[in-house]
């Protein structure tokens, strides 16, 4: 069976709501008051053993605890959180470079995968099916692009969620403050007492759309970006920015206030990446291809 790239992305959205929600429900750190479970804490002290757990010794441990190390060097918890995630989003470049140059690239050829498509539709017998799968591979390799490319981001995803788990665990978090703001209490207490708590969501709903509606942003840059945006798949892709926004302040406004700071941090890097990789890879392989088309 054919999956078009509306579908990947809304498997791709329910893969990581699954992955977010399964193994949130199996080890929670707050309680129903939003307070940090006594034995969920992280401290300079916590033991780093296999005791505590495989995923925990190998990624949330180590992380909380580089957390705690650059919070002591730079005066405030807060910091240690922006230059840890800062530091691990260098750490996954290159997976994330060759996953956003594929979807890019997915998004480019949309329009011509949907005519093949629609060109076999109707046509289910195994020789039609084998000849769609034929001229799809000749699609993809003429672009360069691989189908599998776009789901390298997915080879991320324990590192992000160790950084999430980490950031709430961090005992130090729930006693500082930062921009007038406690990070240990929840936005959504202190709507109506402060209005910086409003400012930081609304700063970071903003910067969360951004993040996922970059990439549309980007392939309206060419001709054949603006034919892509044409295709059927545009409405869904508006969608999904629109839903992961949603849930993302939804989550913000439910959690510690230093979890809104994690989110502005990681969308802002996501947005320069992407940028970044547009310019340095996307439209240079592009530029390059033109000159040998022209040779």
């Amino acid at each position: 069976m054919v999956l078009d790239e509306r579908t990947k992305k809304y498997l791709k959205l329910f893969a990581v709501l699954a992955f977010v929600f399964v193994f949130a429900g199996c080890a929670r750190n707050l309680d129903s008051n939003g307070k940090l479970i006594a034995e969920r804490a992280i401290t300079s002290s916590t033991p780093w053993t296999p005791a505590a757990g495989l995923f925990d010794f190998l990624l949330v441990i180590p992380i909380a605890k580089g957390i705690i190390a650059l919070a002591g060097l730079t005066g405030n918890v807060l910091w240690g959180v922006i230059i840890l995630t800062i530091l691990i989003n260098i750490l996954i470049l290159p997976i994330m470079i060759k996953s956003t140059v594929s979807s890019q690239k997915m998004q480019l050829i949309q329009p011509e995968l949907e005519k093949l498509q629609e060109k076999y539709r109707g046509r289910n017998d195994q020789a039609s099916q084998l000849r769609m799968q034929q001229e799809m591979q000749q699609i993809y390799q003429k672009n360069n692009v691989s189908m599998l490319g776009g789901f390298a981001s997915f080879l991320t995803l324990p590192i992000m969620f160790a950084m999430w788990q980490a950031v709430q665990r961090v005992e130090l978090l729930y006693s500082s403050t930062a921009f007038g703001m406690n990070l240990g209490v929840t936005p959504m207490s202190q709507l109506g007492k402060n209005w910086a708590y409003i400012v930081l969501i609304a700063v970071m709903a903003i910067t969360q759309f951004l993040s996922v509606e970059i990439n549309n942003i980007m392939l309206k840059r060419s001709q054949k970006g603006k034919r892509a945006q044409q295709s059927k798949q545009a409405g869904s892709m508006k969608t999904m920015s629109i839903t992961m926004t949603i849930m993302i302040v939804y989550f913000g406004l439910i959690m510690p206030t230093a979890m809104s700071f994690y989110w502005i941090t990681t969308s802002i890097i996501t947005i320069i990446r992407t940028i970044y990789i547009q310019f340095n890879y996307i439209e240079k392989e592009e530029k390059e291809k033109q000159k040998r088309v022209i040779r």
